[in-house]
């Protein structure tokens, strides 16, 4: 049995907190939501430019989940994309980043009392906020596709919007989803679907195919498949092999070890330059080895930082405290390639069954 420090620090295996637990393998219904249901499905609902609200909870939001489709939608230019906050103040992201948001609900709502076209929300460190769990129900009240990002789910869960719908999540939260919405149909074997005004994926990794594919719903397929090649991913297609994804007594052994023997902090660097879809896998991967951490400095010491495509960060650390430590090596390619190429990073560091174990929090496949 795990110690007490380990036994806490294994519960973010999942993109949320929670007790280990074997997610349950569950028959699909015969009302199958294809991906032409799903594309279908999340068409602009209102405005023909839409307005996409990035839900955050200040207190822990998921850094994948969150980064990952802001910028894709920012860089494909498809909507006018907001980061928006429960609360006022800097977004924690879990489990590396901090970033400002653009406003905070309240303000959105003043901005557009109309209500948003899509709310995308990652997963939270507290998935039973209720700020954030009525303005869903307020957003999705007025028409608003709502999408739930690997476990931000379980958000979607805890407001109610999943009731009788199919669903998907992370592969380490599906038993728990079903048990806060037991109506809910889980769907296995696609990396996202929508149905009838709400959108859920699998794992993190499955930010990047989603967004993409709500490119395609906004801006049509060219656009989407420009956007992809620009990006470096071939497949941003549904298909997902749920069965490979489960937790095992080796990947709990691995945790404790990586736990108990030490840990690494890296320092990454960031400008106006920095891609902020690279280094949210970046960050996230080598923030997930339970033997280090990636913390952020920019040149000068400054308060926050613009990267590419405007995301506001803010610097984990001075700028000469974070130049004297090791540097996570750099990545020159297409940043949906980042994961893979820093997996394979984490795997010469610190072999291959650490580089699987970040693979599976990720729920993106991956091999050596």
């Amino acid at each position: 049995m795990l110690g007490v420090g380990a036994a806490s620090v294994v519960s973010i295996v999942a993109c949320t907190t929670g007790r280990i637990e074997t997610a349950g393998q569950r028959t699909p219904d015969a009302d199958i939501i294809t991906r032409s249901d799903t594309v279908a499905a999340l068409r602009p609902p209102k405005r023909k430019r839409p307005v996409v609200a990035v839900l955050a909870d200040n207190q822990g939001s998921e850094t994948t989940d969150l980064i990952v489709p802001w910028s894709v939608l920012k860089r494909s230019d498809a909507a006018d994309v907001v980061i928006v906050s429960t609360a006022p103040g800097d977004i924690q992201l879990m489990p590396a980043l901090k970033i400002k948001p653009d406003m905070t609900v309240e303000q959105f709502d003043d901005l557009h009392p109309e209500g948003a076209d899509y709310v995308i929300v990652p997963a939270f460190h507290n998935p039973k906020n209720r700020i954030a769990a009525n303005w869903l129900r307020q957003q999705s009240e007025t028409q608003a596709i709502v999408a739930g990002v690997c476990s931000g789910a379980l958000v979607l869960a805890h407001a109610g919007l999943l009731a009788g719908r199919h669903a998907t999540t992370h592969w380490y939260d599906r038993d728990k989803l079903v048990r806060v919405s037991p109506t809910t149909k889980l769907q296995l074997n696609n990396r996202y679907l929508a149905d009838r005004g709400v959108a859920t994926t699998t794992g993190v990794s499955a930010s990047l195919p989603f967004a993409l594919t709500l490119v395609e719903a906004i801006l049509g397929r060219s656009s989407a498949e420009q956007s992809a090649a620009a990006l470096g991913l071939a497949d941003f297609g549904q298909a997902h092999d749920s069965a490979a994804f489960r937790l095992k007594a080796q990947h709990v052994l691995r945790v404790a070890s990586n736990f108990v023997s030490g840990s690494d902090q890296f320092g990454l660097q960031i400008d106006s330059a920095t891609d902020e879809l690279e280094l949210a896998f970046v960050a996230d991967s080598w923030s997930r080895t339970y033997k280090s951490t990636a913390s952020t400095f920019s040149d000068g010491d400054v308060a926050e930082v613009a990267s590419l495509n405007g995301l506001r960060i803010v610097p984990d650390l001075a700028a000469a405290e974070g130049a004297a430590l090791p540097q996570i090596p750099a990545y020159d390619g297409r940043p949906a390639n980042a994961l893979a190429a820093t997996l394979a990073d984490i795997a010469a560091r610190y072999g291959a069954a650490t580089a699987r174990l970040v693979a599976l929090q990720l729920e993106y496949a991956w091999e050596t």
